[in-house]
Parts: C-alpha cells; sequence; structure tokens
C-alpha cells in the first residue's frame, strides 16, 4: 500500500466572497512526484498555499494532515537573500566551517559540524551541476531569473527528507535548467506536487491533479496519458450534449401532440353538448375527466421536461468549462523591409560578444541563449529601458515590451480599469468582454490585479498588447504562468501575427508551435 505524505479531506474555500473550491478530498503519495494542473485563476496556487500551512489570509474549512515534513517554492517570489548561503538556508553551519578552515573555530563550532563534514562537498556539488556560483558568499541581486529560480530549488532539493510543494518551478529555465530540475526530481527521495503547464516537465510525472470548476480528479501516468483520457472525456460529453437536445426536441414534439390532441377531443365535446345529442349530466361527467386527465398529462410533462433541459444544462455547463478560449493580436500596420539593425551592440548588465542582427518587417525570430547571457536585457534596449553599454541600435518599427515579471501593471487597479487606461475608447463592458474571452469574468475583472492568479495577470498583459497596433513584439517568456489551453492559444496569435517578433523562451513546444523557425544565439 503506498504511503501518503498528506491526506487532505473536505477541502473547500472561498477568496473575494467566490468559491474557488469546494469539498476537495484527497492524498498525496509520498516517494512520487505529480502534476497539479488546470486553467488559471482555478485555485491551483491557492490550494498550494493552504496545503503549505503559512497563509493566515485564507479563510478554508476542512483538514490537511501532513505525515512528514515539507517545503514550498512560491511562483513569483523565488529568493529574497542577499547571497547564496543565505538562499539555501545554511549561513549559521557555513560560518562555522569558514572558522574550522581559518583556524579560528571554537570548541561549540566544532560540536556544530559533528556529522556534517559531507555537508560542504554536497553543496558545492549540487551548486556546479545547477550551472550557478560556487562561492557561497555570492551576491544574488546580479543573478538572472533563471539562475534564482534554480538556486531557490537548490534549497529545497538539499531537504532530501521533505517532500516539495513546487509552483510553477521551471519558469524562467533554459533548457539545460529544466534538464537539471527533472534529474534533480528523479533523485529527490520523499517527491513532490508540481504546478506546472510545462508539458517537457509534465512528462516525468508519475500522476496528474486536474483541478476545475468540477471539482479535482486524479489520473495516473504523466501528462500524455492524462491528455488522452481528457480528450476521450470532451468527446464523449459532446456527444452527451448533441443525444440531450435531441431527447429534448422529441419531447417538445410529443408534448406537443399529445397536447394538440387533448384540445381536439375538448372541441369535439363541446360540439356534442352544443348538438344535443348526448345527455349534459354524461357529457359533464367526461368533460371533468379529461380535463383533470389533462391536468395531470400537463403536470407529468412539465416534469419531464424541466428534468431533460436539467440534464442539458449540467452537461452544457460542464462542456462550457472545457470549452476554448479566444485570442488574437491587432495586425501590424503594414510596414515592409528592414525594421531593426543592431550593429556591433554591447549590453549593459551582460558580458556578451557584440550583437549584429537584422530584422525584417514579417520576421519572427527566436532568441535564445543560457540564463545570464542578456536575452531579457537585449529586449529592454531595443525598447529603450535601458541604455547600450556601446554599439548602436536603429529602429523604424513601433513596438512593445512584455516583461517577464510583468513590472508594466499597477497591482491596485482592476483589470477592467486597466484595459480602458490603456485604451480611452474602449467602454467598461467592452474591456469585460475582450476579459471573458480570455475566462476572466464577474468579480474577477473587477478585482485588484494583485489578486489575480500569475496567469490572469499576464492574460490581462496580452490584452493591453492587443490593444496596441505595433509593429515588433518583444516577449520575454510570455509563456510563463500560462495554463496548457493558454499556451497554444497564444503560440496561434504568434503564428498569424503579421508583424515581426522577437520571442525569448526556453519551451521548445511552445516556439515550434509559435511557427518561429529562425534563432540568434546570445553567448
Amino acid at each position: 500500500m503506498t504511503q501518503q505524505a498528506c491526506i487532505i479531506s473536505n477541502l473547500s474555500l472561498e477568496f473575494a466572497q467566490h468559491k474557488i473550491f469546494d469539498q476537495l478530498s484527497f492524498q498525496l503519495p509520498l516517494h512520487h512526484f505529480c502534476g497539479l494542473i488546470g486553467r488559471n485563476g482555478q485555485g491551483k496556487s491557492l490550494l498550494m498555499c493552504l496545503l503549505q500551512g503559512q497563509s493566515t489570509e485564507l479563510a478554508y474549512s476542512g483538514q490537511i494532515n501532513w505525515q512528514c515534513p515539507h517545503q514550498y517554492l512560491a511562483q513569483l517570489e523565488r529568493i529574497q537573500a542577499k547571497t547564496i548561503a543565505q538562499a539555501l538556508d545554511i549561513e549559521d553551519i557555513y560560518v562555522c566551517f569558514q572558522k574550522i578552515w581559518q583556524g579560528t573555530a571554537s570548541f561549540t563550532d566544532y560540536d556544530r559540524v559533528e556529522l556534517l563534514w559531507h555537508l560542504p562537498t554536497e553543496w558545492q556539488q549540487l551548486l556546479a551541476s545547477a550551472g550557478l556560483p560556487t562561492e557561497l558568499e555570492t551576491p544574488t541581486q546580479h543573478l538572472s531569473e533563471g539562475q534564482k529560480t534554480k538556486l531557490a530549488l537548490c534549497r529545497l532539493f538539499l531537504l532530501k527528507d521533505h517532500y516539495l510543494l513546487l509552483d510553477e518551478p521551471s519558469n524562467h529555465l533554459d533548457a539545460q535548467g529544466r534538464q537539471w530540475l527533472i534529474e534533480q526530481m528523479a533523485q529527490h527521495p520523499a517527491g513532490g506536487l508540481i504546478i506546472s503547464h510545462d508539458r517537457q516537465l509534465l512528462s516525468h510525472v508519475d500522476g496528474i491533479f486536474a483541478l476545475s470548476q468540477l471539482g479535482l480528479d486524479y489520473y495516473g501516468g504523466n501528462y500524455a496519458l492524462y491528455q488522452q483520457q481528457h480528450q476521450l472525456h470532451v468527446e464523449a460529453l459532446s456527444h452527451a450534449v448533441q443525444h440531450e437536445k435531441r431527447e429534448l426536441k422529441q419531447l417538445k414534439e410529443q408534448q406537443h401532440h399529445s397536447q394538440m390532441k387533448a384540445q381536439k377531443r375538448k372541441k369535439t365535446g363541446e360540439k356534442l353538448k352544443a348538438s344535443g345529442s348526448q345527455a349534459p349530466i354524461l357529457l359533464d361527467a367526461k368533460k371533468e375527466q379529461s380535463e383533470q386527465s389533462l391536468s395531470h398529462l400537463r403536470k407529468q410533462q412539465s416534469k419531464q421536461l424541466a428534468d431533460a433541459k436539467d440534464e442539458l444544462q449540467q452537461k452544457q455547463t460542464q462542456l462550457e468549462h472545457l470549452k476554448s478560449q479566444s485570442f488574437e493580436f491587432t495586425q501590424a500596420t503594414g510596414k515592409s523591409g528592414e525594421i531593426l539593425r543592431c550593429q556591433q551592440l554591447q549590453l549593459a548588465y551582460a558580458k556578451t560578444k557584440p550583437i549584429n542582427l537584422v530584422l525584417m518587417a514579417d520576421e519572427k525570430l527566436h532568441l535564445c541563449g543560457e540564463n545570464g547571457t542578456g536575452k531579457s536585457t537585449l529586449l529592454k534596449t531595443i525598447q529603450g529601458l535601458i541604455p547600450a553599454f556601446a554599439g548602436k541600435i536603429y529602429c523604424k518599427a513601433g513596438t512593445v515590451y512584455l516583461d517577464q515579471n510583468l513590472a508594466l501593471f499597477n497591482q491596485n487597479l482592476s483589470a477592467v480599469e486597466y484595459l480602458c487606461g490603456i485604451d480611452s475608447n474602449l467602454t467598461e463592458q467592452q474591456a469585460r468582454t475582450l476579459l471573458g474571452s480570455l475566462q476572466i469574468r464577474r468579480d474577477k475583472a473587477l478585482s485588484p490585479l494583485i489578486k489575480l492568479s500569475g496567469g490572469e495577470r499576464l492574460k490581462v498583459a496580452l490584452l493591453a498588447l492587443k490593444q496596441q497596433a505595433v509593429d515588433l513584439l518583444l516577449l520575454d517568456e510570455p509563456e510563463n504562468h500560462l495554463d496548457i489551453e493558454s499556451r497554444e492559444l497564444l503560440a496561434h496569435a504568434i503564428r498569424s501575427f503579421n508583424g515581426a517578433v522577437i520571442l525569448v523562451s526556453h519551451d521548445e513546444t511552445f516556439v515550434k508551435e509559435c511557427g518561429i523557425n529562425d534563432s540568434y544565439l546570445l553567448s
């Protein structure tokens, strides 16, 4: 029998006067990694906050019973420490080792490191495997987002007896970083639960928890197996809806036919009574019996009709939760020829070779390179947010830059207010319709952006881009935080955009779906 890391019973949560999930009961198997998937805003991160047990703001009901120690990696704020030693949470013991190496240690220092002599080698090996600086006093402020993510993960992988709760751990990681993460998961004995939309990562899990408005379902196996089962479920549901519609139509026709026959019998009785061919008392008795029978029939038919409509509504509601979203970028203004040239460009804060790059008006380019090589810095330099260290940039296109950390937001505005601020001609209803096309509806459209999930905030940012006619999109890991369906939707929008695109992404599947074949490697 499988050991359980955590047993959850009847878990319910309301947030911002909206029921997020209700009466969830499930178990997290120890020694296994499982994926937690679901649409943006479905409550995955909130569920993980409840599981990690440190959220005092969320009022929930139900029981969460841990059977082992556990640790948590948040989605947005990876590390706040000033040095690598602080980030690994080993600074105190590291200071003891330093004193021993320098010959200034006390007996207390030796007592603290007893049976821990293997740790310095373990720290060095783990950092080196992640491609991070191995000097533990290195400041973290100049690390890239991907390096910060790997450093935060290193802290957790040192805790081998802890079950890990990881919220989108592969965000910002390059191809090597993702492979490193997969290898570390395979070596971590306690297992964990991963919120992820990374299909490569999800191909290495042992099970999938799928969260939707209908509840939480578990599927054994990796994401590919889940996808097969899910598609069969959607097809069966679609067939069921069509069958229910046909049955409802037939039921309405039968009821209409029955009522027409009853009305015909009633008129025949009225004619007989008027002709005087039968005794009035007999006709009155037949009339009363007929009316009672008709009343009973109407009640019976009314109940059948209500039941059939309810059954159809339930299936349509389920299908609605699975229905695809819609999104397209506003098409470019129609420039032609060369729109961007970088000549012997050297970036501030990044030690890269001089960049010589030419981009045509309809060209789409994948900007790739390892974490820390300056991909985000190059996009910011093209956008004019950071001055170049040396070299020239010639740009004759309207550009827009999507920051991977969504720093363009005023987090206190609602999604509707933000979009209306971007486009003054946009009405509140039009803004809500746009948001609804990406599943941001009702109270969420009016809630402060800071209360939305990372994926929902990114969707608002994409809608803001949609309101601007531009020639060049500078997209810095735009798929981060998006659910799988939304990634596919964004990829289609990028592929069908008639302007130019420079895309930073470490998700090779996403890049291929965007239809981008040309790449520029920063080194």
